[in-house]
């Protein structure tokens, strides 16, 4: 699987970036440590879309610092491909420095069946094979909203993950 390097031009943002995830936490009455850096937002085909979209957000707690880069890398090339399939309406990638290494995405949807199709991918699959015999501990969280608030559906899925002690959180559609 090719991976994705991240352009300088992504890199010059970077500031930025820290800047509005700085605000957004504070705006949310954020301690430090849910300090969350969230980076750009990827259009999928699905990007006009309207509502109802479901949200699905998954996060790695990777047991050693030198995993986080490869996962990073990973999780890019993944989001190029992810922002491909039908019913895609966008996704975004994070980290939580201070929770330790928490970094994940989150990828919204118009149904059921773009996350299947992306969650089958064989790269998807090749990924998820490598990094569960380590011990990688993989949390998701996935609802549905009409609301496409990218900023607030990161901490609304985190604040599903911080509050649910199991491995896959799944709200109903209402």
């Amino acid at each position: 699987m090719a991976v994705r390097k991240i352009p300088w031009t992504d890199i010059r943002h970077l500031p930025q970036l820290v800047r509005h995830s700085w605000r957004r936490n504070r705006a949310g009455g954020g301690e430090p440590a849910d300090f969350t850096l969230t980076l750009g937002w990827q259009r999928g085909p699905a990007a006009q879309a309207a509502g109802p979209y479901l949200f699905s957000l998954t996060q790695f707690t990777p047991a050693k610092t030198a995993d986080v880069l490869a996962i990073w890398f990973a999780g890019t090339s993944l989001a190029d491909q992810l922002i491909r399939i039908d019913g895609a309406v966008g996704v975004t990638s994070y980290i939580r420095p201070a929770r330790h290494r928490q970094l994940g995405s989150l990828s919204v949807w118009t149904g059921d069946s773009g996350l299947e199709a992306f969650m089958s991918l064989p790269d998807h699959v090749e990924i998820m094979n490598e990094y569960r015999p380590r011990g990688l501990p993989i949390r998701s969280a996935t609802w549905w909203s009409d609301n496409l608030d990218v900023d607030s559906a990161v901490i609304r899925g985190l604040h599903l993950l911080d509050t649910n002690d199991t491995q896959r959180v799944a709200l109903p559609r209402t």
